[in-house]
């Protein structure tokens, strides 16, 4: 297929050209084949396919026999058949690795993709390099004939799943873009050797991805993290109680508030009520802000208010719980343009918002998920005071030098933390009473900014001094730039500087031979692709961190086959770095 300002080839083509041919929307292919407006665009553009049951209503539609291998079935899960799937290196052979002495057949990576063998086959080997409990591994359905890693058990991947599943456990409790995949995970603390007796550390920990895998193996966690809702997604994700039934009764709680409130509002108006009533209404907590009245309908923003509200009751847990649920579902619940990835109101109102439904169906859920990796990881899981997060900056925050032996973590890529509360831009702005916190007020405290003058940077960069590569690359990015551009610049040698600054940090945190797993994309500048990996490499060297080992793999945002429209104009390629701490 070409790209996607030029023809379309292949079944994508025929749709496009299908749908102008009848003279169909996006929105009226989509309404007749009972399906969402996105899903018509991602099978036009190629990064995902129907269902063959879709399929057949297509051709009954006159589009014509769709084959096989245009449907998801020719994407198949690989775990299903042996003959093609990946064995985990000689065990075919009959050859033993360390840790699974007994496994003398192939052993199968669950769902994977052809164009994924390779990075698989390097996950695996950073595994089992040295003993490990198989229980443990990651990416491996079974280790051993009819026993399944406790990863597997918690993902049940389904037969026609063509990759990974992110958004197993806790990980799928809230939408994050910004985050990296829970198998890369899971992996890196397999070849670290982490256990209950090292401490693990995420200065960027975001929405809590390392902090979750971490839980779930009983490993002690420190995380660090600068936004407010960010801090708030990963403590709920990883923190949760080891009694399943309180997110259910609260649920139930929170529905008796509901209904009963709900119900109260409306009898006292004789007419149909507006946003700002529901502003004006005592006990409503949620401050007005721009444009309010086109991101709510009048009803959704009652239930927002009133969940608010009953947020504001409860002790600190249930209260965290509650809003984090909010937040969750606020893409269901405001005017949003699911098809964006940042947050822009839709042009057509949101229609028959349940706010109650919404948020009391995912406190259930999230009740049922942590009863399920109890189960699934009974005899790895720790204790929810081995989690601690801290919602302050990488730059400034306390954690005790030689406290920490590995780290794992992806920092923005060359932009500010910041930029993730586009994403959640209503979420930000619902929940500033209960959030405590302007995002904004901690902007000199962020790592990197995508804007900056040039009078914002130091006279000297320490950078600079250290790396060759960051001062040949970005002396030459300067001439004959237009304003933005020269201002990009800068925000990305700010990034450097501040990095920089981090790798000092955590060289700090580190016990001798400490070990860190540094996730970072390659992004353009101009026509330029940063050289960041090298940069990176070059001012880690200088503090103690010696790189020993490179992946390099497009993670594409959270699973091995995620596709998005901006990804290949910005990241060009991604590498998880590892270094070890050499001894002081």
């Amino acid at each position: 297929m070409t790209d996607r300002i030029g023809k379309i080839e292949g079944f994508p083509g025929r749709l496009r050209e299908f749908r102008k041919a009848r003279q169909l929307s996006v929105d009226a292919l989509a309404k007749s084949l009972d399906v969402q407006a996105y899903t018509i665009r991602r099978w036009e553009t190629g990064s995902s396919r129907p269902s063959r049951e879709l399929a057949d209503k297509l051709s009954d539609l006159g589009f014509g026999p769709v084959q096989d291998e245009d449907t998801n079935i020719g994407s198949r899960s690989r775990r299903r058949e042996k003959a093609s799937a990946i064995p985990l290196f000689e065990h075919s052979k009959g050859k033993q690795v360390p840790g699974l002495p007994n496994a003398s057949f192939p052993v199968w990576v669950a769902n994977g993709p052809a164009d994924q063998e390779s990075f698989y086959e390097r996950l695996i080997g950073l595994q089992v390099k040295k003993p490990i409990d198989p229980r443990r591994l990651s990416i491996i359905d079974e280790y051993e004939q009819g026993r399944r890693t406790a990863q597997a058990e918690l993902e049940a991947p389904k037969l026609t799943s063509a990759s990974w599943n992110s958004n197993y456990g806790s990980h799928g409790w809230h939408r994050y873009v910004g985050r990296f995949p829970p198998h890369l995970v899971r992996s890196l603390l397999n070849h670290f050797g982490a256990d209950r007796s090292s401490t693990v550390c995420d200065p960027f920990s975001g929405s809590g991805t390392t902090a979750v895998e971490c839980r779930l193996l009983g490993i002690p966690f420190v995380g660090i993290e600068i936004g407010a809702l960010s801090h708030l997604i990963g403590k709920v994700k990883a923190g949760f109680s080891a009694d399943p039934t309180i997110s259910r009764d609260l649920s139930a709680r929170y529905e008796l508030f509901m209904r009963y409130f709900e119900a109260d509002f409306k009898s006292q108006r004789k007419h149909n009520f507006t946003v700002q009533d529901v502003l004006n209404r005592d006990g409503n907590r949620v401050p007005e802000f721009a444009n309010i009245e086109k991101w709510f309908t009048p009803t959704a923003f009652l239930g927002v208010s009133l969940t608010v509200e009953f947020a504001t009751s409860l002790p600190e847990y249930e209260h965290d719980l509650t809003i984090f649920a909010l937040s969750a579902k606020m893409r269901s619940i405001g005017n949003l343009d699911v098809d964006v990835v940042r947050a822009e109101y839709s042009r057509k109102p949101r229609e028959n918002v349940d706010v109650c439904g919404l948020v009391a169906r995912h406190l259930r859920k999230m009740g049922s998920d942590v009863q399920r990796m109890l189960s699934t990881h009974s005899d790895l899981i720790g204790d929810p005071s081995t989690v601690r997060l801290i919602e302050g900056s990488a730059l400034s925050a306390e954690i005790k030098a030689k406290s920490v032996r590995y780290i794992i973590t992806s920092p923005p890529y060359g932009v500010e933390a910041l930029s993730y509360l586009r994403t959640h831009l209503l979420s930000y702005r619902s929940l500033a009473s209960e959030l405590n916190h302007d995002p904004y007020e901690t902007r000199s405290q962020t790592v990197g900014s995508e804007y900056l003058e040039e009078s914002s940077l130091p006279i000297k960069l320490e950078v600079e001094q250290v790396s060759p590569t960051f001062t040949t690359f970005f002396q030459g990015q300067n001439e004959n730039a237009d304003k933005k551009s020269r201002q990009r610049r800068v925000g990305m040698m700010r990034f450097f500087e501040d990095v920089h600054a981090i790798g000092a940090r955590m060289s700090e945190w580190l016990e001798d031979g400490g070990r860190v797993a540094w996730v970072i994309g390659n992004k353009r500048l101009g026509d330029a692709v940063i050289p960041t990996d090298r940069i990176v490499e070059e001012s880690f060297a200088s503090h103690g961190l010696k790189l020993y080992d490179v992946i390099r793999h497009k993670l594409k945002t959270n699973n091995s086959n995620s596709q998005v429209p901006w990804q290949e104009r910005v990241i060009q390629e991604e590498a998880v770095m590892l270094f070890e701490r050499v001894k002081r």
